[in-house]
Order: C-alpha cells, then structure tokens, then sequence
C-alpha cells in the first residue's frame, strides 16, 4: 500500500467538472425550454456585464448604480419565474461534488479533503483492506471467542478484557471529533489486535474521516525510504508524506516486524510526537509486550505513548487458531 496513480485522480477530478457541466446545461436547456424568458434574462445580464466590461477597458463612464438596479431588477424576476414553476432558487447554480474546492482537488494550492479521500480510497482499493472491513467492524466482533476464565497473571477473564476494550474503541469513535487520543494496541499473535483495528478504521471512514492504514514494514522500509533517503520528489510521495502527518486517523499496522534502526526511530518519535501535538490520532498495533517496546523503541517513544495513548492489551487464545476449530468442527457434523 503506497503506489498512487496521481494522474488517474486528476483524471477522475476532470470528469467529475465534466459531468457536472454537462448536468448543469441540460438543466439549463430544460428551464430555457420551459420558461422562454429565463434565457432573455440570462443573455440580458451577460450582455450588460460585457458592455460594462468594454467601457471600463477603454476609460468610458459606466453608470454603475444604474447597471446594478437593471441587473438586481431582472435577478428578482428570474428568481420569481423559477419559483412560480417549481424550480429551487439554485437549480441553475453551478454544480459541484465538493463546493470547497469546487471540484479542483485543491483550496489556496493545498489538498482539499475530498483529495486526500481519494488518495486513501484509491491506497485502500490497492490493498485487500477494503473487503477485509465489509467483514472485520464492530458489528461483527464476537468476543465469545475469548474465553471466560482467568489466566494467572490478569486481573479480568480475556472475555471480560475484550468487551471493555470493544466498548473503550465503541467510545473512542463515537467521541472522535471532540477527543482523538493515540491507540497502542499489543497482544500474542491471534488475539484480534488487527480485527479491533479494522473495526476502528471502519467506524471513522463511515463517519467521513480520512484513515490511512500502513503496515510498518511499509512505512519506514519502503515510504519513508524513498521520501527521505531517496529524495523522491514525485507528487503522489509528496502528498502521501503530508498524508502520513495530516490524516485524521493514521494506522501503524505490526510494528516491530520493520527493521529497527537509528532511522526507523528517529521517524516513529517525529510521527508520534508531531501527530500528538496537531490533535490528529495515531493507532499502533504490535505483538511486543511493553516492556519489549519500551526496550526496542526507548524511554522517549513510551513515555510519550503512556502519556497521551489509550493502552489496549488483548490476551487468551490465538482466536484465529479457535475459529479455524469451530469450523472443522461444524463441517464434521
């Protein structure tokens, strides 16, 4: 997950101005048709606005008080027109996807967010992700697979454990404009830490906010390679970067499977702190215990995590290798 075809969103933004033009002259033919007099009105204003125009050019006295009054006049008699044959006063108006930035991809020469949805939509159709969350959400997490009996160790049965941490994320999505806290989630191999994370990515994309999932791996052997040490230059690794640290919802997926260096530090440390700082939220999901963490990343990196992160252990049975059980067992009957 990380190659964006850059021209192919550009491509998709211009037939979207496209189809939108298209769509607003067949309403403008449809009204013209039906109401005669709409399109003297529209000609009669444009006309004036040209005469106005050539005036001004060549240094002649325009009567703008009295160009305004005509135009104003003949404005209240459209609008008049159009609502006495059921037209809503913004039928003819210009149409866009996204009025923000009226379907360019861009405000004042940054991203708008209907860009930055499209760049993560098109990273999420590349992976296996987006059908992995038509399965993998909130509504599907059963933590019956967690057995009901206390390990040594833990104050809370894994049951007990997985339904306050199932409730914890059901908070933490549904107060995600307000309050967006990092998430360290850690636990064995098996135990659902990658099922809670889609669950979380899914709530927030249905609520319209921009989530980017990364595999460690991913993000520092192969993004953030290319960005930094490489030099690239290219816009979609431009906009990716900004993504990475802009992004409502970024999604740190097994790290600790990177190869941990100098490097890899020095950018989780930028990533967590910076994010941290701009309110913008960061889940991490690793098999390392804590004390395993705190020893591969350092005191700095923990330190900032315990400080401002939601801390979610999952614990019990390897639930994969639980299910996979359950159903040799039905197919046996």
């Amino acid at each position: 997950m990380g190659n964006i075809n850059y021209d192919d969103i550009l491509s998709r933004l211009s037939r979207i101005r496209q189809d939108n033009l298209r769509r607003q002259d067949n309403r403008k033919a449809e009204v013209y048709a039906r109401i005669p007099r709409i399109k003297e009105i529209d000609d009669a204003i444009a006309h004036s606005a040209v005469q106005a125009s050539r005036a001004r050019i060549l240094h002649q006295e325009v009567d703008e008080e009295a160009l305004s009054t005509k135009n104003h006049a003949l404005r209240d008699e459209k609008h008049q027109l159009m609502a006495q044959t059921g037209y809503p006063d913004d039928y003819l108006a210009p149409i866009y996807n996204c009025p923000a930035c009226r379907d360019s991809g861009y405000v004042d020469g940054k991203p708008c967010s209907c860009l930055k949805h499209m760049v993560i939509s098109q990273l999420y159709q590349q992976s296996t992700i987006e059908k992995v969350l038509e399965t993998e959400n909130f509504a599907s997490f059963n933590p019956d697979f967690y057995r009901d009996e206390h390990i040594a160790g833990y104050n809370y049965t894994p049951y007990q454990n997985a339904q306050s941490i199932l409730s914890a994320s059901r908070q933490f999505t549904e107060n995600f404009q307000d309050s967006r806290p990092g998430i360290l989630i850690y636990g064995e191999t098996g135990t659902g830490k990658t099922f809670l994370t889609n669950c979380i990515a899914k709530e927030l994309l249905d609520k319209g906010y921009t989530v980017l999932y990364l595999s460690a791996i991913n993000l520092f052997d192969n993004i953030l390679q290319d960005i930094i040490i490489k030099g690239g230059h290219e816009p979609h690794q431009k906009m990716l970067y900004d993504y990475i640290y802009n992004c409502d919802f970024l999604i740190i997926d097994d790290l600790g499977t990177e190869y941990t260096n100098s490097f890899v530090l020095s950018q989780l440390f930028e990533i967590i702190n910076t994010r941290t700082i701009k309110r913008q939220s960061t889940l991490i999901s690793t098999n390392l215990d804590l004390q395993e963490f705190k020893n591969r990343y350092t005191e700095r990196i923990m330190s900032r995590i315990v400080d401002s992160y939601l801390i979610f252990n999952l614990y019990g049975d390897n639930i994969r290798y639980v299910k996979r059980m359950k159903s040799i067992a039905r197919n046996k009957r």
